[in-house]
């Protein structure tokens, strides 16, 4: 249950993104163009979950380590990106962080419980 509230949060956040984005920076505003970036958050985020499923036991909730997987995957993306895209994918990158650092703080005050 409280995997849910980060899960809900994450696809709220994204959502609220994809529409700002879509309002204020997107170079050319498209008729299809919120539904492309939610399927580019999309897959931004089963990328995400491949690199949280596979370090997290490796590094776990328990250190700030997981915060490095955001960085790690736009170094990935960053190679032929324009300047829009790179945008959008700082703020997915952003929303991730948020949502990584609110988890290990959780994680922490339960442990201090």
């Amino acid at each position: 249950m409280k995997r849910l509230a980060f899960i809900a949060s994450y696809i709220l956040f994204v959502c609220i993104w994809c529409i700002l984005y879509y309002q204020f920076i997107a170079p050319v505003k498209g008729t299809q163009l919120v539904l492309v970036l939610l399927m580019a958050s999309l897959f931004y985020s089963l990328i995400w979950g491949l690199f949280v499923s596979l370090l997290q036991r490796v590094i776990g909730w328990k250190g700030y380590g997981m915060l490095l997987i955001p960085l790690l995957i736009i170094i990935v993306f960053f190679v032929g990106m324009d300047r829009s895209n790179f945008l959008f994918i700082c703020g997915l990158i952003a929303i991730s962080e948020l949502v990584s650092f609110a988890k290990i703080v959780a994680h922490k005050r339960k442990s201090a419980s």
